[in-house]
């Protein structure tokens, strides 16, 4: 018989129980913030209560792209309140040892996401750098296993990500 349940390819309980709850709690912006609506705000700190995270099923891909590339240094490009960083540290202590190297701008969302991995029990697995990206992922310490871009809209141009 088929079961409507989502199945997830990671089977510890404090990391689900975290993602699950991030699902559940997080406001996100009316009209998709500035990528929906380009006449909103372009202020990354007026966001700082909302969330901008990738979805439960992209988690899952990333997670399994991680473990199957067997990757010990991955780094994300705006990690917002840490939903991906979740998936990216539960890989890496899957993978037997590894760093997420994060940035994230909004000093709120630095101390959510530290908060979310610290409850899930993954912290040791992160580096979360407060600032701009440009700037905090300049040096990286080594080559990088998988990275995941997905900034802010800027001024100038559709994203950060693309400059």
């Amino acid at each position: 018989m088929y079961n409507a349940e989502p199945h997830s390819a990671i089977a510890d309980a404090r990391v689900a129980a975290v993602i699950a709850r991030l699902q559940v709690t997080r406001p996100r912006p009316a009209a998709g913030g500035p990528r929906g609506n380009p006449a909103m705000s372009r202020d990354p700190n007026d966001y700082a209560e909302q969330g901008f995270s990738i979805h439960p099923e992209q988690g899952e891909l990333i997670y399994l792209l991680c473990r199957g590339l067997r990757a010990k240094r991955v780094v994300e490009f705006a990690t917002s309140v840490g939903m991906s960083t979740l998936y990216f540290a539960a890989a890496m202590r899957d993978n037997g040892g590894g760093t997420v190297i994060g940035s994230e701008i909004v000093p709120a969302k630095v101390q959510a996401a530290k908060r979310n991995l610290a409850e899930a029990g993954l912290a040791d697995y992160a580096d979360i750098r407060e600032g701009d990206a440009r700037q905090t992922l300049r040096d990286l310490g080594g080559p990088v296993d998988f990275i995941l871009i997905d900034g802010w809209p800027g001024d100038k141009g559709p994203t950060l990500a693309r400059r």
